[in-house]
């Protein structure tokens, strides 16, 4: 499966080892912080030590980079968007031309929330680089989704890359009976993606009714308790770890809502 559907690195570091509810907690509360905290180096702090957290966890040096491709273009708009939307006063600026006043403020500010995207996208790939699906819907399922819901997702990350195969084959298969896909104005691209387009809706249905079939033939829902092969099992030393995040995490956030420590764009007080 390729990367964009599976984003799952098999490892036996330490962050593997712990039970995918703690490392949904610890993405959680990496989070919390993330949002939290407007300081820009207390966000650069945390943009670095994640980094360190995937590093020690084994997690290949390529789809880090691959990561930043994808925020890069984000943080780097959010950061410029945030800059121009909150001028400084007109004494603070060392730049200004028309209603755009840039200051030390704003632009540490601006950098706080181009580092808070990164942060946000890096605390949630911590987890879903160290859990695969199965796993991943199966900690979901124990945490109180139902069943029926988790079997969606399932379902759904399962027919992503085929469907995505699917529509590459049907594409494919077009233009090599002439479909031009490049030529014209845009509206008249988009109608040249009509034949592709019933193609797909088609091969969804089929693929539809044989799921759907496929589900019928094994009784679904037959039986209001469910049996599972392979069931998730809190151990000591996770116990400890979820005990230890949230006990930090609660104190952090404290910090910073009842002192406001990291409340300052460029003093952490």
């Amino acid at each position: 499966m390729s990367t964009p559907y599976d984003l799952y690195q098999p490892g036996r570091s330490w962050l593997h080892r712990l039970d995918p509810r703690v490392r949904l907690l610890l993405a959680l509360a990496l989070s919390a912080l993330a949002v939290a905290w407007a300081n820009v180096w207390a966000m650069l702090a945390l943009v670095v030590g994640l980094h360190v957290l995937l590093l020690s966890a084994g997690i290949a040096r390529g789809r880090m980079a691959w990561l930043w491709r994808m925020a890069a273009l984000p943080m780097i708009s959010v950061a410029v968007l945030w800059v121009v939307a909150y001028p400084v006063p007109e004494g603070e600026a060392f730049l200004s031309f028309w209603f755009v006043r840039v200051g030390p403020e704003n632009v540490a500010r601006g950098v706080a929330v181009g580092l808070r995207v990164a942060a946000l996208a890096w605390a949630i790939m911590a987890w879903l680089f160290t859990t695969d699906q199965a796993t991943l819907v199966r900690s979901l399922v124990s945490l109180g989704l139902p069943y029926e819901w988790g079997l969606v997702l399932a379902m759904a990350l399962r027919y992503l890359p085929t469907m995505s195969l699917t529509l590459r084959t049907i594409s494919e298969a077009q233009q090599s009976r002439a479909l031009d896909l490049a030529a014209g104005n845009p509206l008249q691209r988009a109608r040249r993606y009509a034949p592709i387009l019933v193609a797909m809706i088609i091969a969804a249905l089929r693929t539809a009714d044989n799921v759907s079939r496929a589900l019928e033939s094994r009784a679904l829902g037959a039986m209001p308790q469910r049996t599972y092969l392979r069931t998730l099992h809190m151990r000591r030393a996770d116990v400890v770890w979820m005990a230890g995040i949230l006990v930090v995490t609660g104190g952090v956030l404290y910090a910073r809502l009842a002192h406001g420590i990291g409340a300052d764009a460029l003093r952490l007080w």
